[in-house]
């Protein structure tokens, strides 16, 4: 049976992208006609990606193939390429003029902030493009479906991102007081393909260690999206730390409320603000990364006593921070329900 949307990948040789074929093979509307490497252009996608032998016969092309993505109803342009490289490919394929029917979907970060002085700040090698940027929506899809819908052009949020506005989204509008802590631990598959010293096994494994301490460029993502109530001097601090593991990411989110709460109470506030996310699930005790790897599920748990809270979520940071959150955002700009090809459980066990 035919697909009626179609994909196209620019930058097909990273973790991102060939996620993103691996979970679209299992999609009933939406399929990647087209995928882009300079570098492999010619090259079968599983001589990059060995995982997907016999999923896809798709080859690496130089440039996405604009004729075929006309032959869908809707397609849309994932831009699954480095840092920096964002803005200079959306400005050649609005000049090449893309049919209004194609959206363009940005998984990189180069797009996500809006104010530049900050953008410049966390992203010094990334011109800020305002014309380019202004295009854009911001796209966690559990906090902007409407907006989401009737965009055309989309920005992805980080993985890390992701885990800690979903943990604390539910908590604006709370009198907090004190510091709001943000303790997140990561799987090295989210530093990307290329190769790295601090990411090489013999530097990773039986270690753990933090990094970019009060510095990383999630940070002011996480604090754009919660809004003024977490933005006070002071008031926010996230440390991100590296598992000896390759995928999955652990929050920890710690909150000292203005006066006492109770479990049940807390718990009811946060399934009604999820009431209608397929995809958060709710713990009763603390979540498993091994309950969302190589998914698109978000699990979550709370712990209260009395002013003191602590809020633990768990992510595939391939999965729901990234390739899945994205599927998610086509799913509704399509006009699909957006869990659409995406109720996919983890293995287990591991």
């Amino acid at each position: 049976m035919s697909k009626s949307f179609g994909v196209a990948i620019l930058g097909g040789s990273g973790y991102g992208a060939g996620e993103l074929v691996r979970m679209l093979s299992f999609h009933p509307q939406i399929e990647v006609c087209s995928i882009t490497s300079r570098s492999h252009a010619g090259k079968p996608i599983s001589s990059v990606h060995s995982h997907l032998a016999g999923i896809t016969s798709l080859a690496f092309e130089s440039a996405p193939s604009l004729e075929r993505l006309s032959t869908y109803q809707r397609s849309a342009i994932v831009l699954a390429m480095p840092t920096g490289q964002a803005v200079p490919a959306v400005t050649t394929l609005l000049k090449d003029g893309i049919p209004d029917s194609t959206s363009i979907l940005d998984l990189s970060g180069d797009l996500r902030l809006t104010d530049q002085a900050t953008h410049e700040r966390f992203y010094p090698e990334v011109a800020f493009s305002p014309e380019v940027r202004s295009r854009f929506t911001y796209g966690l899809t559990e906090l902007a479906r409407t907006e989401i819908a009737s965009a055309r052009f989309i920005s992805n949020p980080g993985c890390l991102s992701s885990a800690a506005i979903l943990a604390l989204a539910p908590l604006r509008g709370v009198n907090l007081v004190g510091p709001v802590i943000v303790d997140a631990k990561t799987g090295t598959s989210g530093a990307g393909r290329e190769p790295q010293a601090s990411m090489h096994h013999p530097s990773r494994t039986a270690d753990f260690t933090a990094y970019k301490v009060l510095q990383h460029r999630h940070e002011p993502e996480i604090l754009q999206a919660l809004g003024d109530a977490f933005k006070a001097p002071g008031n926010f601090m996230f440390v991100p730390h590296l598992l000896p593991l390759s995928r999955g990411i652990f929050v920890s989110a710690y909150v000292t409320l203005a006066n006492a709460a109770d479990a049940q109470g807390l718990t009811e506030r946060y399934t009604r603000f999820y009431a209608d996310s397929p995809f958060v699930r709710f713990r009763n005790s603390p979540p498993r990364l091994v309950d969302v790897v190589g998914t698109n599920f978000f699990d979550i748990s709370i712990a209260v006593r009395e002013k003191q809270v602590v809020v633990m979520a768990t992510l595939d940071n391939l999965g729901k921070g990234m390739v899945g959150s994205a599927i998610q955002n086509l799913n509704l700009m399509f006009g699909l329900p957006e869990h659409t090809g995406l109720l996919l459980p983890a293995i287990g066990p591991v």
